[in-house]
């Protein structure tokens, strides 16, 4: 098997610093492109917010700039000069835009954790790395963080 092209999808967590070094390690084995990629979902706001009103695209422009840096600062921190990276900044839907992005540059491999920032809205919504792993497609490597805990039945 050859890897060439790798996304690592990360939401600046611990879980995603865990995660990482595995995608590293798998791009320098197989001297293949690492691209770390992040998404920033739309804000929803309620139709008559009674708490007062917003510069929305301040929030955006925020938003943007705080991905974009901190993109800018996994790389520099933990990514060897000699893997080849990329960084690459998309818009929607977390799992929809990995998958999207994954199918459209030919990607071989994608590592992610398997928990991140989510919270109660995974037990609402489901998990991002659930919904890659069932329409990515290529394989997907899950990564574990050691302190997450969970309850089997």
């Amino acid at each position: 098997m050859d890897f060439k092209k790798i996304i690592f999808p990360t939401d600046f967590s611990e879980s995603s610093q865990f995660a990482l070094p595995y995608a590293v390690d798998m791009a320098l084995k197989y001297h293949a492109q690492l691209t770390l990629v992040h998404v920033i979902e739309p804000i929803v706001t309620p139709v008559d917010f009674a708490w007062g009103t917003y510069n929305y695209p301040d929030i955006e422009k925020q938003v943007n700039t705080y991905a974009e840096d901190s993109l800018k600062k996994v790389v520099e921190e933990s990514i060897p000069d000699n893997v080849t990276t990329d960084v690459v900044l998309l818009f929607g839907k977390p799992w929809r835009e990995i998958v999207t992005y994954a199918k459209e540059n030919s990607v071989d491999l994608i590592v992610i954790p398997t928990h991140g920032l989510s919270g109660l809205s995974h037990a609402i919504y489901g998990s991002t790395a659930e919904k890659v792993i069932r329409k990515a497609p290529c394989p997907v490597l899950t990564i574990r963080h050691p302190d997450v805990k969970f309850d089997m039945p």
